[in-house]
């Protein structure tokens, strides 16, 4: 009777026993964790296909309705809204003008539209333009909303870019559709994990029935520590006949060990001081880098790089035949500002200059604060069209910036000169930015707040 107690008790607390519930328990954990990760992956990825979709639908709206938007076709674009919305899963499309005033629409469901309203009855939100976002409405639940402006049609002018914007659309795609892809995924995920599960439960019980044996890590134990590995040890903790080979086992090879565990343990600690102090290091002289390259009121690159990266770019453009344009700009009245409104206004005026730079340029392109109130911004493989296009986007940013954020110093204005390598044919870097710095002269001696060339192609100036 006590042999057969001695015998199901090692049964519950022995290897196999253990092992095997162990490996049962990390099986369902990473099923689970498997099947939340796919889930949340899964949402993310119809979220964003949605997304993709709504953008595309509403390219294609602003194209099908250029004219109708044009004209005020309000029966045009009702009918292209109801075709749209017969066709999608769409809540609504919504035609606007330029104002943002209502034109046309068409909803799935009564009062879909309502909170799009602004200002009366009349007059529509469209911002943001072009940002898909997910939208949680009572009603019709989550969908992506994204508005995308409409411009005139292609016989106003060749280029898309030239022909004016006349009103916007606005369209929301609904999620039930993906919500539906979403659960039939969650449950085929589900349904792999339990029998991902159920396999592995008496798979792993025949693995570590056959693998795990007690005297064999004891075994391994006894080669590690005769192949120098003084550190080796085997669990203890088990209260069945193992567990007594065990601490006997760590008793001998503690005796052999406890200097070389010494030895070892300071040696680690002074690797990771080394470590430590070798980081510490190589961030502080990336701060100082980064600090060294940019000016600290503004955050734009300072003239130091700016000369660095001049002659690199003027390089790069000479072996490459490419094109680089150079933008001198001057902050027009600036000391005015700081004469009348005080310095801390004229640090700020700077820095929502140097913000309006900012938006209204690539990231390729290189932007400076060239000293006091002069920036510079160099446009690789930029022609020289294209540099004045983005050099009018920047006096329409900074305009807008300063009546909306520091109204007091609307006398400020920018002037801006323009020098092209391939067009001004310039010998050298300096000389490039030079004929830029010539043109900005023209541009202030000609009256200030506007863009100016020294050798202009169709126009002089632009105010």
């Amino acid at each position: 009777m006590a042999i057969g107690r001695i015998q199901f008790y090692r049964g519950l607390c022995g290897l196999q026993f253990r092992t095997t519930l162990l490996l049962t328990g990390v099986v369902l954990a990473a099923t689970a964790l498997t099947g939340a990760t796919f889930r949340r992956l899964s949402e993310q990825l119809v979220l964003s296909q949605t997304q993709r979709h709504a953008a595309d639908l509403v390219k294609a709206l602003s194209t099908a309705g250029a004219r109708a938007v044009q004209h005020q076709d309000r029966s045009r674009l009702l009918s292209i809204a109801q075709d749209i919305v017969a066709n999608e899963d769409l809540v609504y499309v919504v035609f606007t003008d330029v104002s943002g005033n209502w034109l046309a629409s068409h909803q799935r469901g009564a009062g879909t539209i309502n909170t799009l309203f602004v200002d009366g009855a009349e007059k529509i939100s469209v911002e943001p333009i072009n940002r898909p976002r997910l939208v949680h409405s009572k009603g019709v639940g989550p969908h992506i909303d994204v508005v995308y402006p409409v411009v005139a049609a292609d016989d106003v002018a060749p280029a898309p870019a030239l022909r004016p914007t006349v009103g916007f659309v606005r369209l929301g795609v609904s999620l039930n559709d993906a919500a539906f892809r979403i659960a039939e995924m969650t449950r085929s995920s589900i349904g792999l994990a339990v029998g991902i599960a159920l396999l592995m439960v008496p798979l792993g019980y025949e693995i570590v029935r056959h693998l795990v044996r007690p005297i064999n890590h004891l075994a391994d134990g006894a080669s590690a520590i005769a192949a120098g590995k003084l550190d080796t040890r085997v669990a203890e903790d088990r209260r069945d006949e193992l567990g007594d080979l065990a601490k006997a086992f760590n008793a001998m090879a503690a005796r052999l060990a406890s200097s070389h565990q010494e030895l070892t343990a300071q040696s680690h600690e002074l690797e990771r001081r080394v470590l430590e102090r070798t980081v510490a290091l190589e961030e502080a002289n990336r701060q100082l880098q980064e600090l060294a390259a940019h000016d600290s009121l503004t955050g734009l690159f300072n003239r130091r790089h700016f000369n660095d990266i001049l002659t690199q770019l003027f390089a790069e453009s000479a072996r490459y035949q490419t094109d680089l344009t150079c933008m001198m700009i001057d902050l027009d009245n600036f000391k005015r500002v700081n004469d009348t409104l005080g310095h801390q206004t004229g640090d700020l005026l700077l820095q929502l200059t140097a913000r309006a730079i900012k938006d209204s340029t690539r990231e390729s392109d290189v932007a400076v604060r060239y000293g006091g109130d002069e920036f510079a911004v160099l446009l690789p493989r930029t022609t020289p069209e294209d540099a004045r296009a983005s050099a009018e986007r920047l006096l329409q940013r900074f305009r807008e910036t300063i009546q909306r954020e520091l109204p007091e110093a609307s006398i400020a204005s920018l002037s801006i000169g323009l020098a092209s390598r391939v067009r001004e044919q310039p010998a050298t870097a300096k000389a490039l930015m030079q004929l830029a710095d010539e043109a900005l002269y023209l541009a202030k001696a000609g009256g200030k707040d506007r863009i100016t060339v020294v050798r202009p192609v169709e126009s002089l100036e632009i105010a």
